[in-house]
């Protein structure tokens, strides 16, 4: 077998040879470096990702814990004054109390709202002979039913320190981290129990918020917040998993899965929160998989930019190998006009075998022919020999390859921390596109508004602090109605090319779309505005596109394309005033996206 390779590699043009080894040498180890740092890539995005997670966790468990610690503090300075009837509350600057009475508790709760952070609700359960008459939610008796609770037994097990359970909203069905403690008077005589319910939003959104299957438990056995279905099998199986300290793979759901979790811890208490995440590795891989190929992009762009210079140079160079044997076919046919063959110019070995022929047949012309028809014959040969023109190829530039042109430079940029370079490079590409996408077709005003907006930024690069442009709009509105795509753009381009390029500072651009009973949409500037010549002269050129100055051909397309497709109660009206700048204002009719 290794004899036979052998045989057909010898019997190999040498064309084919070159390529053989262009593959081996160059495209082989090329490869071999991509997939290694493509495995690389997903390899450490994926670590950051899951670090990421851990953080989003610790941030959460920070912010959760601090408003626990302003709940720990409120419990431990509330006292009940049995002579006064009312309960004792430490003032916000830390010095005095202010005394509530029990029977208007709404002051005593808007004031613990108002001062102390994300803490929802108070509630003070007293003995039956500790005050005169109950009559609100908020100041409750301690009844024998209330004795048999488990938060009111933990509590009253630990008199001294706070004791940590949960409390579920009737109406919302929502969970909410409660603190109850031993409530005292100021002489240390227990006179019922603070509790202290904080805001349910703080736990219950960000567990609801989190990726992956998320929830939260009290002291590993009660189950709090959950973002999924969560089973009693499959939550002492993740407690297990907790116990063990595998955070590593492991089946959950016939998933392969990593595990993260905080635990918040309060001060002075025995109780504690878990919140555990379980994210599919399946889920991370599918969002870094185009993160990690969009590092190797370089590095194909470099192999297509090999690639096709190989096949230029292989391809000229065969060319000229090719032209040669023509030319020594030629000779061996005795046709001796050899001069229009191909070779070209260049002076390399190729010319040179070329040259060394050309002697030849004139050597063998010299010998065989009289001397006057041998310079004859020279003087045609010469007369007949020219320098070949080299003509490059001209390779249109595709919409493809500017956009992985742009996508380098975007790459290159992030690479070396030049964030502004790798934004303008994003929304050109979006510029790009949307030219390309355009067509007749209606878009989304939203996606109107996302061009605009790259435009702007663009051109913000541009300008600085010159010129400041607003964009005003209802997000939600806007992925609801259609709108004939690229009318907004030309405007805008308008007042900064002509209304304010010039101008130093103070620069204002104003855009607003309101969808009413129409869609209105109000580009204005304090640019330089027009005359009242130029502005009649625009005006009366609206629908007269070939008499019209070629710098408002934009102008003039919008507003023909609305009356063309919406009819003349649509269109474009502009108003300004020298000096003063320049109002365009666009009509549409309000096209729902679901009609479409």
């Amino acid at each position: 077998m290794f004899r036979k390779i052998t045989e057909k590699f010898k019997n190999l043009k040498l064309r084919q040879r070159m390529l053989l080894v262009y593959a081996i040498g160059c495209f082989l180890p090329l490869l071999f470096v991509t997939l290694f740092m493509f495995n690389s890539s997903r390899r450490s995005l994926s670590n950051v990702q899951i670090n990421n997670e851990k953080a989003k966790l610790s941030e959460g468990q920070e912010k959760i814990e601090a408003d626990m610690h302003l709940a720990v503090e409120l419990s431990e300075r509330v006292f009940f004054d049995p002579k006064e009837q009312k309960i004792g509350v430490p003032l916000v600057s830390g010095s005095g109390f202010r005394l509530f009475d029990y029977r208007s508790f709404n002051e005593l709760t808007e004031y613990v709202r108002r001062y102390y952070g994300n803490i929802s609700s108070i509630c003070i359960y007293v003995y039956p002979d500790t005050v005169d008459h109950v009559d609100n939610k908020f100041f409750r008796l301690i009844t024998d039913t209330i004795k048999e609770k488990s938060w009111y037994i933990s509590t009253m097990a630990h008199p001294g320190t706070p004791s940590w359970s949960y409390l579920t909203d009737l109406g919302t069905g929502r969970r909410s981290i409660r603190l109850t403690r031993v409530l005292y008077t100021r002489d240390y005589e227990q006179a019922g129990i603070i509790s202290i319910s904080i805001d349910s939003a703080l736990t219950y959104d960000f567990v609801n918020n989190l990726d992956g299957f998320a929830f939260m438990t009290l002291n590993t056995r009660e189950l709090v917040h959950t973002n999924f279905d969560l089973t009693e099998d499959e939550m002492i199986f993740i407690s297990r998993i907790m116990e063990e300290k595998k955070s590593e793979r492991f089946d959950f759901r016939d998933q392969s899965c990593f595990l993260s979790s905080v635990r918040i811890t309060p001060r002075y208490s025995e109780d504690y929160y878990d919140i555990i995440v379980i994210r599919p590795y399946d889920e991370i891989d599918s969002n870094i998989r185009g993160s990690a190929a969009r590092t190797i992009i370089p590095l194909l762009g470099g192999a297509l930019i090999m690639a096709l210079a190989i096949f230029l140079l292989n391809s000229w160079f065969s060319r000229r190998i090719t032209a040669l044997g023509k030319a020594m076919h030629k000779v061996v046919e005795k046709d001796y006009d050899t001069a229009e063959t191909g070779i070209g110019d260049a002076k390399d070995e190729i010319y040179d075998l070329y040259t060394d022929m050309n002697k030849m047949v004139q050597n063998m012309q010299s010998l065989t022919e009289a001397a006057a028809e041998e310079r004859v014959q020279k003087e045609q040969l010469y007369s007949r020999q020219k320098d070949v023109e080299f003509k490059m190829l001209a390779t249109q530039i595709n919409p493809h390859f500017l956009y992985n042109t742009l996508e380098n430079i975007r790459m290159l940029a992030m690479i070396n921390k030049e964030k502004e370079i790798e934004d303008i490079s994003v929304r050109l590409t979006r510029l790009l596109r949307s030219s390309l996408e355009a067509g007749s077709e209606l878009k989304t005003l939203a996606w109107e508004m996302d061009k605009v907006d790259c435009y702007l930024k663009i051109q913000e690069y541009r300008f600085g602090d010159r010129i400041t442009a607003t964009l005003r709009y209802d997000p939600k509105k806007a992925e609801k109605y259609m709108i004939m795509p690229l009318v907004i753009q030309p405007f805008v381009e308008n007042a900064y090319v002509h209304a304010m390029e010039d101008m130093v500072e103070g620069g204002r651009i104003d855009i607003k779309v309101e969808a009413g009973s129409i869609l209105q949409i109000l580009i204005e500037d304090n640019g330089n505005g027009m005359s009242k010549e130029e502005l009649e002269k625009i005006r009366r050129g609206m629908n007269d596109f070939e008499n019209l100055d070629r710098t408002h051909i934009g102008v003039v397309n919008v507003n023909q394309r609305i009356k063309l497709r919406f009819g003349e109660r649509f269109g474009v009206t502009i108003n300004s005033e020298a000096k003063k700048g320049t109002q365009v204002e666009i009509l549409m009719p309000l096209i729902p996206a679901d009609s479409v």
